[in-house]
């Protein structure tokens, strides 16, 4: 039986990779406690419930205790990262590239804000899965997100689909 993550994995990669940035966060928040982590799991699937507590684990050898992102999620945003090269590059995809260009002006402003060391730093893509995490959070949190940051996503979440699109046809050999 696959797990949630695996399954996102095949279907949406960057839904997967901005759920385990958010079990990530939810392990953070147990503060690595045992019993915590184990009555999390509870409400899980006996694959899910395992997934959960090895990215626990993996936070905690990896030396993620308050922050970061475990190996294989660094792994996928670097696939994410080539296949925008791709999309945008030899490939010519003409969707994904559209998708990109509309985001691109909410990309860069989303740069423009960073902290001047980070500035210029970071790829398309990790930029569009940083908006859509901070997104995520913000509702989550139920904090209210402006119309001006709402139009944005739009455009974001354009790319971050077609971005999946590509990822699924590109490993089915399309």
């Amino acid at each position: 039986m696959a797990t949630t993550a695996e399954a996102k994995r095949t279907a949406h990669i960057v839904e997967y990779l901005l759920f385990v940035w958010q079990m990530e966060d939810a392990v953070r928040a147990t503060g690595f406690d045992p019993d915590l982590l184990d009555r999390m799991c509870e409400g899980m699937d006996g694959p899910d419930g395992d997934w959960f507590l090895d990215l626990a684990h993996d936070l905690d050898r990896q030396g993620l205790r308050a922050s970061g992102h475990v190996g294989h999620a660094h792994e996928t945003l670097t696939e994410l990262a080539l296949l925008h090269d791709l999309l945008t590059g030899p490939l010519e995809d003409k969707a994904y590239t559209e998708a990109f260009h509309a985001a691109e002006p909410f990309l860069r402003d989303l740069d423009a804000r960073l902290a001047p060391e980070r500035r210029g730093r970071m790829h398309p893509a990790e930029q569009m899965m940083t908006a859509l995490y901070g997104w995520l959070v913000l509702r989550l949190r139920k904090e209210t997100v402006s119309l001006e940051t709402e139009a944005a996503l739009v455009a974001i979440k354009g790319m971050a689909n077609a971005l999946a699109r590509g990822h699924v046809r590109i490993y089915r050999g399309e």
